[in-house]
């Protein structure tokens, strides 16, 4: 799994049980669906925007010489 593939799984995962959680609590009013709603986009957007893939260890770039070779 790339890192690509596991930051959109955890940020989606974060929408969803912030979702969920709206949903279980009954939510009834415009507002507090707008209150639920920021949780759940805003820390994914700063998520997406800010999280970074770290960079390469030495024994990755050593493995991946080799794999090239």
């Amino acid at each position: 799994m790339t890192f690509a593939q596991r930051k959109l799984l955890v940020l989606a995962a974060w929408a969803g049980m912030v979702v969920t959680v709206g949903v279980v609590l009954a939510i009834d009013t415009p507002l507090l669906w707008a209150v639920f709603g920021s949780l759940a986009v805003i820390p994914v957007a700063i998520g997406n925007r800010l999280w970074e893939a770290p960079e390469a260890t030495l024994s990755e770039l050593i493995a991946r010489g080799r794999a090239r070779s």
